[in-house]
C-alpha cells in the first residue's frame, strides 16, 4: 500500500486523510504542536490536544515519535498524528504523496517539490510546477478543479 502524508489536522486535512485512509492508503497527518482550527468537532485536530481523535468510525491518535508512528501506520487501524520536525517525519516514513491541506490564505507556502515523489497543494498560495507538483482549486468559482501548471485562482 502507499504512504501519504496530508499536511494539517484541520477539516480540510482530515476529510482528505479520512478519505485516503479508507481508500486503502496508509496515512499520516502531519501538522504543528498548536495548530487553530475552528472546527476541532469535525478534525482530526483534536488528536494532538487530548491524543486522540475519533470521526465518523475511524480514530486519529498522536504519535510523538516517528520510529513509532511507522508501526501504527503500516498495521492501517488508526491515522498517527506527528507533530514534530516534518523531515523526520518524510525520511521515516518516505511517503509516495504529500498532500498540504493547511489551507493557508494569507501566508505562501514554501516549496514542497521533492518532499515526495508526488506533491499536491489544496487552495491558496501553490503554484503547481513551482511549489508544488500539482494543485487542487478550493475557490467556490472552481472547487476541485486539477492545476496541473501555475497559480490556483485564488492566489
Amino acid at each position: 500500500m502507499k504512504r501519504v502524508v496530508v499536511r494539517g489536522s484541520g477539516d480540510v486535512g482530515s476529510a482528505v486523510a479520512h478519505y485516503l485512509f479508507r481508500a486503502g492508503f496508509l496515512t499520516a497527518i502531519h501538522d504543528v504542536p498548536h495548530p487553530t482550527t475552528s472546527r476541532r468537532e469535525m478534525a482530526f485536530a483534536n488528536a494532538i490536544f487530548d491524543g486522540q481523535a475519533t470521526l465518523v468510525g475511524l480514530t486519529a491518535v498522536r504519535c510523538n515519535d516517528p520510529g513509532a508512528l511507522i508501526v501504527d501506520l503500516d498495521v492501517h487501524q488508526v491515522i498517527p498524528v506527528f507533530t514534530g520536525d516534518l523531515h523526520d517525519l518524510l525520511a521515516v516514513v518516505q511517503p509516495a504523496v504529500l498532500i498540504d491541506a493547511r489551507m493557508q490564505k494569507r501566508t505562501q507556502p514554501e516549496s514542497q517539490t521533492g518532499f515526495a515523489p508526488l506533491t499536491i497543494g489544496l487552495g491558496p498560495g501553490f503554484i503547481a510546477g513551482s511549489n508544488v507538483d500539482l494543485a487542487i482549486e478550493t475557490s467556490w468559482s472552481a472547487p476541485g478543479e486539477i492545476v496541473r501548471s501555475g497559480p490556483t485562482l485564488d492566489w
